[in-house]
Order: structure tokens, then sequence, then C-alpha cells
């Protein structure tokens, strides 16, 4: 995709011209801080489940600890740090009230398509087409919880911190810096950013997943192919709320029919459509726009 002539700018949705950019100290302190509390509470995982669960009790498992733990670092991260130290607005970090309404649509779309596919898996295998064991063993109101911690947690913070966030402000960075071609800035900050994205997830793989330090390898690069998918459809539909619905289903497909890995495919290969068909495929949320432009002026670097 080239970005030398603005006349193919559209191809990516997310214009820096419309997002401020802050220094190196505040981009520094979001990376240590992602980096350090998978460790504080991966460290500590026994304490944070016995501190939760009254409250995933109490809620029928509606509210689950995934949600518990990063309702701080959320409250932390964007909003002590990014938006206050680091002077920035929530649209900024692509976080816009204007782009819900297709954020919303394209979800629902998804998840409505991911239990299609549930459905033709079961009958493809012969399979009996029933309600998924996930709500009637945990029941609906844990079974929805679930994909609730996703939306306003995990998905949510990963996405603002390594996409809206880190992929924004090492481009910036690297467009001041690079005189080369400007594919290059994007490409290096994809690069960079999505392998931080990775790597913050050594504490929870070695001790949550139990894996060795032999099997790590292909799960980072795992990782890091997601991230990268997840970057691509942000900067394709120019809609965080769009990446944040497909990671969130990428991590809990909350399937009411049909094997969670169907719907984990469907989410993957969904992504992947959005990421090529976009903006063909944002007529049907009912709202078309341009890319990001923003005549404020941008904040210097200190």
């Amino acid at each position: 995709m080239s970005f030398t002539t603005p006349s193919r700018l559209h191809r990516w949705r997310v214009d820096l011209t419309g997002i401020r950019e802050t220094s190196w100290p505040v981009i520094a302190a979001v990376i240590l801080l992602a980096a350090g509390y998978p460790v504080l509470i991966w460290s500590n995982r026994e304490f944070v489940l016995t501190v939760t669960q009254p409250i995933v009790n109490a809620t029928g498992g509606f509210v689950q600890a995934t949600l518990l733990v990063y309702l701080p670092v959320l409250l932390v991260v964007i909003g002590g740090v990014m938006l206050w130290a680091g002077r920035l607005r929530t649209r900024d970090l692509s976080l816009r009230r204007g782009d819900l309404r297709t954020g919303v649509v394209v979800t629902v779309g998804v998840w409505l398509l991911m239990q299609v596919v549930g459905v033709a898996v079961l009958i493809w295998t012969g399979s009996p087409v029933e309600l998924n064991g996930t709500w009637v063993t945990g029941g609906a109101l844990a079974a929805i919880g679930a994909l609730v911690a996703q939306l306003f947690g995990n998905a949510l913070y990963e996405e603002v911190v390594f996409r809206s966030f880190l992929l924004n402000q090492l481009r910036h960075k690297l467009q001041r810096q690079l005189t080369t071609a400007p594919r290059w800035p994007v490409l290096i900050a994809l690069v960079v950013s999505q392998a931080v994205f990775a790597l913050i997830h050594v504490p929870n793989r070695l001790v949550g997943g139990g894996l060795t330090l032999g099997q790590l390898g292909p799960t980072l690069l795992l990782l890091f192919v997601w991230g990268t998918l997840l970057a691509v459809v942000y900067y394709r539909t120019g809609n965080l709320f769009v990446a944040i619905g497909i990671h969130a289903f990428m991590n809990t497909p909350t399937m009411l029919v049909g094997p969670p890995d169907a719907g984990i495919l469907t989410a993957i290969a969904l992504g992947i459509l959005l990421a090529a068909l976009w903006p063909r495929l944002e007529r049907f949320t009912g709202r078309t726009r341009s890319p990001d432009v923003d005549d404020s002026h941008q904040q210097p670097s200190s």
C-alpha cells in the first residue's frame, strides 16, 4: 500500500495529522507499566483470584476476575499516563463516540456469523446442534461476563496501548527521524509495537499457560501475527472499536453453538476479510466517513 500520495492515503484510515504526539518519557512509562503489570498479576495469581472471587460469586460470574484486574490498569495507564501526563485526548487514542456505532454493528455482525459457522461445523461433523456446554455448566451470566471482560477490559486495554497509542506514537517519532519512503516509519512502528505486544504476554504464557522456554518462541510468533492483524484491521477501518470486537472474539468466542475453536478461526478470518475489503463493507454499517483528519495543532514532543 502506498503512502506517497494523498489520493492513496485513504487506504489507511488512520491519519497522524489528527493525532497529537506525546513525549518519549510518556511512551516509556506506558511500555514499562504494560510490561510490569502482568508480572505483578501473574506472580500473585492466587491472591488476585482470592480477592476477586467474592465479587465473581456475588454477580453470578458476570463480573469476572479478568475485568477486575484490567480496570485499575485502564485507569492508570490510559487515564493517568496517556491522557493526563501525555496530554492526549480520547480521540488521539481513536476512542471517538462517532465510531462506536460502526464498531457495535461490526462486532454484532461478526458474532452472528460465528454462530452460523458453529452450526455448519456441527452439521458437517454429524454432531447434534445444541447449546454450547459453557452456557449450561457456567451459566449464561458467566458466559456473557467472559465477553464483557474482554470488551471492557483485556481487549480494550491492549488495543488502546499497542494499536492506537504505541503504534501511532512510534510512527510519529519515526516520521520525524527518517528521511526514507513514508511507508517505512509505518512498517517499523508496526513491527516494534507488535513485538512489544507479544513480549508482554511472556509472564502469562510461562505461569498461566505452563509453557517452557522452548515452547515460548512459536507462541510469541503467533501473538505477533495476531497483533499485526489487529493493527491492520485498525488501520484499514480507522475504527479501534472494530479491532476491539475482533480481539475479544479471538480470546473469548462466546459460542452459542459449535466448538470455540471454530469461533476463533471465524473471527480471525473475518478480521482478514474486513482488512481486505474495507471501506466497501462500511456501507453495511450504515455509516461512511473519510480518513481521520484533524486541523487542531499537534502537541510538540518534549
